[in-house]
């Protein structure tokens, strides 16, 4: 479905499916004030005009590079740091690089990678605002999302709510596959997603760096190194059981 919207530029803007649900309920209330006092109503209407251009679907144009991870979100890079993948069940190296999507900034996420979904799961949490980051991941709401590579090396994005993002949205169950920059979901809306990558992968931004969900490249990372790695792992093990 379009969302249609008069501008200098002739702009048609469609509007992200997770994004209608947001603008029906500002269109209700928009009815509402301008029956009670229409300026209220006008200024409803250009809040309206807002949420369209925040909750659009804007053009993204995927790069070719195969080895690239992209930005699953709009924003700024607040973070960059070692970590660790958040799957319990493991203690694997990751980097982990936190996006802080904005008022102003489009809110659709989309897949960084080529794969399938493997995990989809939310916890319940509070709604800390993110001043406090290590309080943010201890409390808040999260969604958490892991994508496989065809290689095996996987992704993980996880959606942290907040002050003003209160609903965590992916659009795909796990077992979907995923075309990189594919529409993924959404934090409705400014949240900060945490994308946790292969520890050995090529940080290709900076702390500060504005990035673009879909377009911009994160990180690098050689699959056909992770193979290797991989074989070799395997007839390790081999090796260990003739023994």
């Amino acid at each position: 479905m379009l969302k249609q919207h008069s501008s200098s530029t002739g702009v048609m803007w469609q509007i992200a499916d997770e994004g209608w649900p947001v603008l029906a309920l500002a269109g209700f209330v928009t009815i509402l004030l301008t029956i009670l006092y229409t300026p209220l109503g006008t200024f409803a209407l250009g809040l309206i005009v807002w949420l369209a251009h925040i909750l659009r679907v804007p053009h993204r144009q995927p790069p070719e590079a195969d080895d690239a991870i992209l930005s699953p979100a709009d924003g700024r890079v607040i973070e960059i740091a070692d970590s660790h993948y958040p799957d319990t069940a493991t203690d694997r190296p990751a980097i982990r690089i936190s996006i802080r999507t904005t008022l102003g900034d489009a809110q659709l996420q989309r897949a960084p990678i080529e794969g399938q979904i493997t995990d989809n799961f939310s916890l319940p949490g509070m709604f800390h605002p993110f001043d406090d980051m290590e309080l943010v991941r201890l409390d808040n709401e999260r969604r958490e999302i892991t994508l496989q590579h065809a290689s095996g090396y996987d992704v993980t994005l996880v959606q942290l709510g907040g002050k003003t993002a209160r609903q965590l949205v992916c659009r795909h169950q796990s077992g979907r596959f995923m075309m990189r920059g594919a529409p993924l979901g959404m934090i409705r809306i400014a949240g900060v997603v945490d994308m946790f990558i292969p520890a050995d992968a090529d940080i290709d931004i900076n702390k500060g760096q504005h990035v673009l969900a879909g377009e911009t490249i994160l990180a690098r990372f050689d699959d056909t190194m992770y193979r290797k790695s991989q074989t070799k792992d395997k007839d390790r093990n081999r090796g260990t059981q003739d023994a």
